[in-house]
């Protein structure tokens, strides 16, 4: 069947911003859940300090909820972005709206369901050690803030897909623009759950032994830096595919090449990312209890990462294959 140019634009507008929010939100609305329901646990022990765990629990919540409305300014964008050429729209210009949708609505499931671990660990820290709540939300703050770095790369690649405003129908440019979507979009889900998990572990540590906050926030920040390591793959297979991949043969062996890639990428970081997190989740905990054995600590979680992270550069090295060997 043989679409004509409205009908491609329709679908690219109505199914790219459908998967923006509708996989956007999931991970936001969970992991304010998660805050919620720790502030909750955490009102029922300290009932005194109500006040605080809600002001706690709001700006956690506030702040994990941003990958949503990064989707929420996507979504809009897809819809309401004018067509260039209204009467040479085709499946190019589908593909680029679609794979921007699913750009960034796997970009920040991850971020928004990572930053529920600090807030949730925030909410537990102040009613475990109140004198110290404005240093525990600090050190949420800050968490939240890094852990949204995956939804912000999904960001950035998902805009530029929407203004890629290709004329005509190809197969495999097609397959570039929603590969691209993939690849940046589900590497990031990893990287931002096991980035939260890293602040997650160092807050409730914090919370426990704030002494030692110089020391365990460094070891979070490297964490989780190890932590967005595939969404960093993800992001330069993306940039690859849309402006400096070879010239490949046209039809339906040029889109197996880059969705082929765009797969390895994208599904070979979520294992990495999560599992880098767990590594560093307990690499901070432990370092809040016993900064004296600090410099052992970081060697040992480091070591962890970089193994957890052997099989997302395999998976890159598949991507690279495909684009440029095979």
């Amino acid at each position: 069947m043989e679409l004509d140019a409205q009908t491609w634009e329709f679908l690219g507008r109505y199914l790219g911003a459908g998967f923006a929010l509708g996989l956007g939100g999931i991970g936001a609305a969970m992991g304010m859940g998660r805050a919620a329901a720790q502030a909750s646990e955490a009102i029922m022990r300290q009932p005194k300090i109500k006040g605080e765990m809600l002001r706690t629990m709001l700006i956690g919540q506030a702040v994990g909820g941003s990958p949503s409305i990064f989707a929420l300014v996507v979504g809009l964008y897809i819809l309401f972005i004018p067509a260039s050429n209204p009467a040479e729209v085709g499946g190019n210009f589908f593909a680029a709206l679609f794979g921007a949708g699913i750009c960034i609505g796997f970009g920040c499931f991850g971020s928004g369901l990572g930053c529920g671990w600090p807030a949730g660990e925030a909410c537990d820290g102040v009613a475990r050690n109140p004198k110290h709540g404005t240093q525990t939300t600090q050190a949420m703050i800050i968490g939240q803030a890094v852990a949204q770095s995956p939804a912000i790369f999904a960001l950035v690649v998902s805009l530029i897909l929407v203004m890629r405003q290709m004329p005509g129908t190809d197969l495999h440019i097609m397959g570039i623009f929603i590969g691209s979507g993939i690849a940046m979009g589900v590497s990031a889900i990893g990287s931002g759950i096991g980035s939260g998990q890293t602040a997650g572990g160092a807050v409730g540590g914090l919370a426990k032994w704030p002494k030692t906050y110089g020391t365990t926030l460094r070891s979070m920040l490297i964490g989780q830096a190890v932590c967005d390591t595939p969404a960093i793959f993800g992001m330069l297979v993306a940039f690859i595919m849309m402006f400096a991949l070879p010239e490949l043969e046209g039809g339906i062996l040029g889109f197996a090449k880059v969705f082929g890639a765009a797969i390895a990428v994208g599904f070979g970081g979520i294992g990495p990312g999560i599992g880098s997190g767990m590594t560093a989740e307990q690499g901070c905990a432990a370092t809040s209890a016993r900064p004296d054995k600090d410099g052992l600590l970081l060697r040992t979680m480091l070591i962890g990462q970089a193994v957890s992270q052997s099989t997302a550069i395999y998976a890159l090295i598949i991507a690279l294959a495909l684009l440029y060997v095979v």
